[in-house]
């Protein structure tokens, strides 16, 4: 049986195709809404997806399931509409409603959210069929339709309140399993980029946010029009999130005097315990709270400590705190500070005191210091890998990532299995996510040229476009009908461009769409003669009706 959809004819098209209307020039988002692949709604960061970028997605659907079932991984569908009690199981919901990024509602008396994130839904999924290691590992794909409040989406379908995500979710009875699954992860992952038509998409250590405490890695493709941010050093092209990466701090001595900021976070144990602990840091970078939980120790949960309390626990308000007023709590020196000679701390609410060092100077004691790796790395600083170059702020966009979960969420949810020795254990998780409506207008941005879009083969909205020129013949629409069977038999994607105008109108909007190979039915050519038209190469070919299998998909 044919799996190919029935084919598209421009004539039919909605919203109906308008001549000229698109400029090949326009900023992508523009030109995917004036070709019609996708349009506006009356509410912020929601769109509709039209036939031709319908056909897009669905593309890139088929594609990435493959990749993952390919490794193994069983695809399941399960719901976005979740209930609040899950989340309370994990802890998210208190954090993702205090960021304001979850959207709930009340089903039938009960508190409900549309999940920007499927982990809680993936343990209660797992967890009624979970016996023992033998039942081990586990590893799910999906791909669904996802929410998030996002306070300012942006970019058309860059950064939007509604998404398709093709997810994968692992569970593993050890570490060792937990690092093959993240291992296979991260390859279907690239396999499914690669077979989207993506190239160029590397990996940076990143930031996990609120899905992940552990370790995480980004897939990504550079590109000016990318919504998010990564530093890139522009020696040795060490590059990564700047939560994540280190900045080197050469030369301590022979700089003029920085000035040392003391910034107090609340620090959360296991036990539920919290106690206060200093950040000795230089006044123009900023703490990264995942590298200053990395550096207290696990299942420690930091935020940064209410400024009123201040006051109270040390004797001064925010901004006039100095190493020396942090006596009887803990602290920490990050490697900005730690090994300076001199350096400047606070005087009051106004003024400065300059000259103050570790060993003791200008008055005061010394102090003993406690150095980690606990800054943000920015803009200008130098490469923590080469020590030579400098960070660069680089657009990007993320098109994937994949976390390393451990037991953050299997422990809090009481998921378990009995191990080989009868004891009840815990398994190690892991996940990933492409954002795959993300990656319709990424595709679109990264290959169009000045003519308009190009999609890879087997990516855009069609194999084959099919440009019936003198189209209100009958002689030319039957000759379209006799190729159009054809094609379709061979399970070639069509569209078909029937509508009763120049042709120079019906090239140029060939060329804008960007199918991979044009196939021309022109009067002035025989009966068995058409013209293939590479859009890639701008190549033009003669071909026979006879040997028209040679455009089946994986040649055109």
């Amino acid at each position: 049986m044919n799996s190919a959809p029935a084919p598209i004819h421009t004539s039919r098209l909605f919203p109906a195709t308008r001549p000229r209307a698109a400029d090949p020039t326009a900023p992508t988002w523009e030109l995917l809404e004036h070709l019609g692949l996708v349009g506006r709604t009356d509410a912020a960061g929601v769109h509709t997806l039209f036939p031709l970028g319908l056909r897009v997605r669905d593309q890139l659907d088929r594609i990435t399931r493959a990749a993952f079932e390919q490794r193994g991984f069983n695809t399941v569908a399960l719901p976005t509409l979740q209930s609040r009690a899950l989340w309370e199981q994990s802890g998210r919901w208190k954090t993702y409603t205090d960021e304001g990024a979850l959207i709930t509602t009340r089903v039938g008396g009960t508190d409900m959210c549309l999940a920007p994130t499927s982990e809680e839904m993936a343990v209660a999924t797992v967890r009624p069929h979970l016996r023992s290691h033998r039942d081990l590992p586990v590893r799910l794909a999906l791909n669904t339709t996802k929410f998030r409040d996002e306070v300012s989406p942006r970019g058309g379908l860059m950064r939007g309140r509604e998404f398709t995500m093709a997810d994968a979710y692992t569970f593993d009875t050890d570490r060792t399993g937990m690092l093959e699954s993240i291992r296979l992860l991260n390859r279907a992952c690239t396999d499914a980029l690669t077979g989207i038509g993506l190239h160029g998409v590397f990996h940076a250590s990143a930031d996990g946010g609120a899905i992940s405490a552990g370790p995480t890695t980004e897939h990504l493709v550079l590109a000016d029009f990318g919504q998010s941010t990564i530093l890139a050093c522009d020696h040795c092209g060490h590059r990564g999130d700047g939560a994540i990466l280190s900045a080197a701090f050469p030369n301590t001595a022979a700089r003029a005097e920085p000035v040392v900021n003391v910034i107090v976070f609340a620090v959360t144990g296991p036990d539920g315990t919290t106690t206060p602990t200093a950040v000795c840091i230089r006044s123009d970078l900023t703490v990264s709270v995942r590298k200053l939980t990395a550096a207290l120790g696990p299942d420690q949960h930091v935020e940064l400590l209410d400024p009123e309390e201040l006051p109270g626990l040390l004797g001064k308000t925010a901004g006039t705190l100095t190493p020396w007023d942090c006596s009887g709590i803990d602290v920490v020196h990050d490697r900005s500070v730690s090994a300076l000679d001199r350096f400047t701390i606070a005087d009051g609410p106004d003024g400065l005191h300059n000259g103050a060092s570790w060993t003791g100077a200008a008055g005061l004691p010394p102090l003993p210091v406690y150095p980690a790796d606990v800054h943000t790395a920015a803009d200008g600083l130098h490469c923590g890998r080469c020590h030579h170059g400098h960070y660069r702020v680089t657009d990007a966009v993320e098109v994937a990532h994949v976390f390393e979960l451990g037991t953050q969420y299997s422990s809090k949810m009481g998921l378990a299995f009995t191990s080989e020795d009868g004891t009840p254990r815990t398994p190690l998780m892991g996940c990933s996510g492409i954002g795959l409506t993300r990656c319709i207008q990424t595709l679109a941005g990264v290959h169009r040229d000045a003519e308009g879009l190009r999609w890879k083969p087997g990516t855009g909205p069609a194999d084959i476009h099919l440009v019936v020129l003198r189209s209100d013949l009958t002689e030319q629409q039957q000759r379209a009908d006799r190729t159009v069977q054809q094609l379709h038999r061979l399970g070639l994607r069509l569209i078909i461009d029937d509508r009763p105008l120049p042709a120079g109108e019906k090239f140029r909007y060939a060329q804008a769409l960007g199918v991979p190979t044009a196939l021309v039915l022109s009067p002035r050519h025989t009966d068995s003669e058409l013209e293939v038209v590479d859009r890639w190469t701008r190549r033009h070919s003669p071909i026979s009706a006879d040997n028209l299998q040679t455009l089946r998909r994986g040649n055109v």
